[in-house]
Order: C-alpha cells, then structure tokens, then sequence
C-alpha cells in the first residue's frame, strides 16, 4: 500500500498528501473514504493478489448497493473526485498506470517492462 500512497502524491502533491493508511485496515484512504485496496489471498498452494485503484467515479457505481469491506459508515472515492477539488486536471487510466509502474519499480529496485 505504501506504493498506492506514495504515488497519489505525485498525482496532485498540495491534495493527495492526505491519501493514507488507516491502523486496522487496509486499502488507501483520503478524507475518510476508500481511494485503493490491495488484495492477497491463498488457497490450496496458490497465492492470488490484485490491486484496485478507483480512478473515475464510473467505477463506483457498483459500490451503491454493497458495503465496501464491511465497513458501515465508511465511503469509497475516486482520483478523478480528489483530484479536481483543487483544480482541473485531466488525467487516464494510461497516466495512473505509469505512475503506478514507476512505483512499483522504485520500491521492488526493479525494471518492469510496458505493456503500453
């Protein structure tokens, strides 16, 4: 998650410095609603692992009728939302995956390759 943190930052540094984590829970969290989450399961020798960022309030609409993580009370947001309280800025799901993949490589010390 430290990885999801540290690159909404770069999205938008006067706002996103307050994406972070909660004690207890997972997922990232800006203005007490869910921006990211980090899925790791295992299951017969087999581990799975996804990660979720909401980039454009389009993704939430499936969380109208569920409770996200069990957690009443609690909302989900998205980059897009956060972003543009501050001012406009124009950003896709090509940019997010850079930003992504540049954190990915400087936390593992790794080189990815792209997909893009």
């Amino acid at each position: 998650m430290k990885i999801i943190v540290r690159k909404c930052h770069g999205l938008h540094k006067s706002y996103m410095k307050k994406a972070s984590r909660e004690k207890n829970l997972t997922g990232v969290w800006v203005s007490n609603k869910k921006i990211a989450a980090l899925g790791i399961k295992t299951r017969r020798w087999v581990t799975m692992h996804g990660l979720a960022i909401n980039i454009d309030a389009r993704s939430l609409q499936n969380f109208k009728g569920i409770v996200p993580c069990g957690l009443e009370g609690r909302e989900v947001t998205c980059l897009r939302d956060e972003v543009s309280v501050i001012e406009e800025t124009s950003f896709s799901m090509k940019d997010v995956t850079i930003y992504v993949k540049e954190a990915l490589e400087q936390v593992f010390g790794v080189t990815l390759l792209s997909a893009l």
